[in-house]
């Protein structure tokens, strides 16, 4: 799915050195791990044999593995220009579709839900000692609050842990966004650890304006991406840059261990891609209007 949301990047100076004090994100310990892929479009059909390929990956770090990908749409012809799908793949639902590729391909145990991510509890499964990791590739600001929803009163208290990483473009720009709580409070105790960073506010708050419902986003008007497309042509290299870096994102955070930046800026007509840095500071900068998030939203 296409992102068509305008995101203000913030500000840098003209010499940043922020990265050289950045502080690695430490995801609490569990003996499971639940990859949760919301949305098989644009940019989420390109970033499942990623998803797929780093959850293989997993098998030797944590007990279980469970890859879960939600989509409530089916392929359609004008799809397959620039999203990752073949003719034969035409009226299929993009979640199952995508599902049954890499199962067979792989011998994995996928699981393929052909409807829209709504956060219940059924839709994230067992919890207990669980670390869970919401992909989001959705394209309007109710998927958006609903990822949201689903990290926004999350404590380290908690039995297992929800992150969020969320991935979207216009037509040759992008972004990508992480965080696992919208609690002062706990931000407040993200870097208690020296040299460790514990929670990262959620994207809605790094972005406010994601969750701002578009015109074309009321159920009278809505396009599908697809239409989106002819209308605002997007780059046919945009979905895929997008997905590269959130799969970076996951296999730093989950694997490797060594992710320290929470966000990350992509112009592909310059060239130019610009990270946030996990520092105190940089942290503390990104995040002023986090009151501008509808109260209702921090509802779980």
């Amino acid at each position: 799915m296409k992102q068509r949301h305008q995101v203000m990047i913030p500000d840098s100076p003209t010499l940043d050195f922020s990265h050289l004090q950045s502080i690695r994100i430490l995801p609490k310990s569990c003996t499971a791990l639940h990859l949760i892929q919301i949305g098989c479009g644009g940019v989420g059909a390109q970033l499942a044999t990623s998803t797929a390929r780093i959850a293989r990956e997993c098998h030797r770090l944590y007990e279980r593995v469970r890859i879960s990908m939600f989509d409530g749409d089916r392929i359609e012809e004008k799809n397959i220009r620039r999203q990752n799908f073949c003719e034969s793949e035409v009226g299929q639902n993009k979640a199952e579709a995508v599902a049954y590729r890499l199962n067979m391909a792989w011998g994995l145990d996928i699981e393929a839900f052909p409807l829209h991510f709504e956060g219940r509890h059924s839709h994230l499964g067992d919890r207990e000692n669980t670390l869970t990791v919401l992909l989001g590739c959705v394209d309007t600001a109710a998927g958006r609050a609903t990822l949201h929803r689903a990290i926004a009163n999350q404590t380290p208290e908690d039995d297992g842990q929800l992150w969020w990483i969320d991935g979207g473009c216009l037509h040759v720009h992008g972004q990508i966004c992480l965080g696992n709580t919208g609690r002062p409070d706990v931000l407040a105790r993200s870097f208690d650890i020296p040299n460790i960073c514990q929670a990262l506010p959620s994207p809605a708050w790094v972005h406010p304006e994601l969750l701002t419902p578009l015109p074309d986003e009321q159920p009278r008007r809505r396009r599908s991406c697809a239409d989106l497309a002819i209308s605002d042509p997007q780059s046919l290299t945009i979905n895929g840059v997008i997905a590269a870096h959130m799969a970076d994102y996951l296999l730093r955070l989950v694997v490797t261990k060594d992710l320290r930046r929470f966000a990350t800026y992509i112009d592909m007509e310059s060239g130019s891609v610009r990270s946030l840095a996990i520092t105190p500071t940089q942290v503390q900068r990104s995040t002023p209007h986090q009151k501008e998030v509808p109260d209702d939203l921090d509802r779980s």
